[in-house]
């Protein structure tokens, strides 16, 4: 199943339109436009829907900071008819735009087949492990509750150090957020996928030189992550 965060602009009641796009593959949920960005990583993909009464530019400044934020998919509903606003969303890097000439069904199947392709395209290109490659210099520090990554000590909270040596005991294989969150709280509480989320990025924030464009821990979609080399 696929998570999509359907944003809510000026608290604007979106049930109608959530309800047209569930499906037994599609989960689609509301947020709020302050909320969507620091959850992105929760999310395969986000809506945008355009209203009449909005300013255009509002839309443009939620998807330009999405894009910077995380590689997620993008698709903007959008009621209007000038076309010139379609340009300007797929100009910024939306995936698709959905009229009101299309139907719901329409909208599910193009959601559907790009997370297909893009699954299937990540298969293709996954990289074997490299003999002779050796996996990126990280070792553990227990004690200290730190990691020493290439010659550099880094210093992390309990639960951070927690989440790398589990993710190290996988070395390159995905690792679902359930099976994180067992591994790390080793309890049954509720916003799991939020809260691995939030850690995994406050853990990139360390030992990623640029944590937008991770090189170490890194994002499978609709799976959770993985520790590359």
């Amino acid at each position: 199943m696929y998570n999509i965060g359907f944003t809510l602009l000026d608290n604007i009641n979106e049930q109608e339109s959530i309800n047209l796009l569930k499906s037994s593959q599609l989960h689609v949920q509301p947020i709020s436009k302050e909320k969507i960005a620091e959850a992105m990583e929760t999310y395969d993909g986000v809506i945008i829907k355009e209203r009449d009464s909005q300013n255009i530019g509002v839309i443009c400044e939620l998807i330009i900071l999405l894009k910077k934020k995380c590689d997620t998919f993008i698709w903007v509903i959008s009621e209007r008819t000038n076309k010139m606003n379609h340009i300007v969303y797929l100009q910024l890097g939306v995936d698709g735009i959905f009229d009101n000439e299309s139907d719901s069904e329409e909208w599910k199947l193009i959601m559907l087949n790009a997370f297909n392709r893009y699954s299937q395209l990540c298969s293709k290109t996954e990289e074997q492990p490299n003999k002779k490659t050796a996996f990126f210099d990280l070792q553990l520090r227990p004690a200290n509750f730190s990691v020493l990554l290439d010659g550099e000590e880094i210093n992390l909270t309990k639960l951070e150090f927690k989440t790398i040596e589990f993710l190290q005991t996988q070395k390159g294989v995905a690792v679902s957020y359930e099976e994180i969150y067992k591994n790390v709280w080793k309890n049954e509480g509720s916003d799991k996928q939020y809260r691995v989320s939030n850690l995994i990025f406050h853990l990139r924030q360390k030992i990623e030189k640029d944590a937008a464009h991770p090189k170490y821990i890194k994002t499978v979609r609709s799976k959770g992550y993985k520790l590359t080399v």
